[in-house]
């Protein structure tokens, strides 16, 4: 199984006509999924950042629709922690308080150790060794060069990969893609080129784990990963974190 753009898992067989598929399930769309998946591309693709507010009005223009679809899918998009609704305010792209990333992160580090040692253990089946060289091969494309938008992008399909691999679709739907995504883009303009060659070593000795079929290894190096991370993240000025969740 793969994502598609919205977070719902597509075939595998069907990742190949990817654009072909999404144009076809977006003209099935009602306004308010439309307006959702709008704004999740518009996440994705660095459009809409960490902290940016969202303009109804905007969106009704953008969009062709009127307020009360556009109400919807913003309450959706708040539900599912994408945003955050404030009666006064209107609704802003979620950015995590320090707190935040620090319990996320020790929350992730579980379950990406979890979905790398599924990973090894199915690592011989079929084509999946392939896909997991493939994934790491287009990530390796961004270690000296690239948008960040398109880095963070290609980095998810790294972890999607993982998870297709793994074939556990309980993990797959516990795992908080989109909120993760957004806590890449509120940071990456912290990331040096020091911490995006540790990155890629840490990358790579992921891959490697993986592929070696030995899932205590994956487990170790995956987690460990996320724990520098979120070391690496607890360590920036305060001027990196809203003061209180937005």
């Amino acid at each position: 199984m793969t994502k598609s753009a919205a977070g719902a898992a597509t075939p595998r067989s069907a990742s190949r006509d990817a654009p072909a598929a999404e144009h076809h399930d977006r003209a099935k769309m009602t306004s308010p999924d439309r307006v959702v998946d709008a704004v999740i591309r518009g996440i994705r693709a660095g459009s809409y950042v960490p902290g940016q507010r969202l303009i109804e009005a905007d969106l009704t223009r953008d969009h062709g629709v009127s307020r009360g679809p556009v109400r919807e899918a913003l309450k959706r998009l708040a539900a599912e922690g994408v945003l955050t609704l404030t009666r006064h305010r209107g609704a802003y792209v979620r950015a995590l308080t320090r707190t935040e990333v620090h319990d996320t992160l020790v929350v992730l580090e579980t379950l990406v150790g979890l979905m790398a040692g599924v990973a090894a253990k199915r690592i011989d089946d079929g084509g999946n060794a392939a896909l997991m060289r493939e994934a790491h091969k287009r990530l390796l494309a961004f270690k000296t060069d690239g948008g960040a938008a398109a880095f963070l992008d290609e980095r998810r399909r790294f972890y999607d990969t993982i998870i297709e691999i793994g074939g556990n679709h309980v993990l797959a739907r516990v795992m908080p893609l989109m909120q993760i995504h957004l806590l890449r883009m509120q940071f990456q303009s912290y990331i040096t080129p020091r911490d995006r060659e540790k990155q890629f070593k840490e990358y790579q000795a992921i891959t490697d784990a993986i592929l070696s079929g030995d899932p205590k290894r994956a487990l170790k190096v995956s987690g460990l990963h996320v724990r520098r991370t979120r070391m690496s993240l607890m360590r920036l000025p305060d001027e990196a974190f809203p003061t209180v969740r937005i």
